[in-house]
C-alpha cells in the first residue's frame, strides 16, 4: 500500500490542503485506489487535521456524521483499541503530510508562449534574456 498525497496548491477551498489516496499494490484489492481522505488546515492553528471518509445521517438535534473506516471486529459497540487504531492512522497521514509540506517547491517552468511573449512595452522576452545572459 502506498499513500498519494495530491497537494492543493492555491486551490479551492484554501483550507483544504490535500486530498489523500490509497494506493493498493498486493493482493484483491492491488491496482485499485481509496479516496476520500482529505488534510485540511487548522482553524485554531494547531496541526493540520485529517478527515476520512463519513456519511451523514439525520436525528432530532439535526445532522450527525459516522466515519467511515472504523475498526473490522468492532460489531458495531464501543471499541477502545478500534478507535486507537482509527487515531494512528489518522496521526500517520498527518504526520507524513507534514514531511511533504515542507519540501521546497520548484517553481514551474514558463510555458512557451510566456517565454516568447513581448510586453505591451517591447520589453525583450525571457528567451531573449536568458540567451543575453549566455
Amino acid at each position: 500500500m502506498r499513500v498519494h498525497y495530491v497537494l492543493n496548491h492555491g486551490g479551492t477551498p484554501q483550507s483544504k490542503l490535500a486530498d489523500v489516496e490509497i494506493h493498493f499494490e498486493e493482493g484483491l484489492l492491488a491496482g485499485l485506489k481509496l479516496v476520500g481522505c482529505s488534510v485540511w488546515r487548522s482553524k485554531k492553528g494547531e496541526a493540520p487535521t485529517v478527515l476520512v471518509p463519513s456519511r451523514s445521517y439525520a436525528t432530532a438535534g439535526g445532522v450527525r456524521y459516522y466515519e467511515l473506516l472504523r475498526p473490522s471486529d468492532a460489531n458495531g459497540q464501543d471499541d477502545p483499541a478500534g478507535k486507537a487504531q482509527v487515531k494512528r492512522f489518522k496521526e500517520y497521514i498527518r504526520d507524513e503530510y507534514k514531511k511533504i509540506a515542507t519540501l521546497p517547491v520548484d517553481e514551474p517552468a514558463p510555458s512557451f508562449a510566456e517565454k516568447h511573449m513581448r510586453t505591451a512595452k517591447g520589453a525583450p522576452t525571457l528567451a531573449e534574456k536568458e540567451a543575453a545572459q549566455g
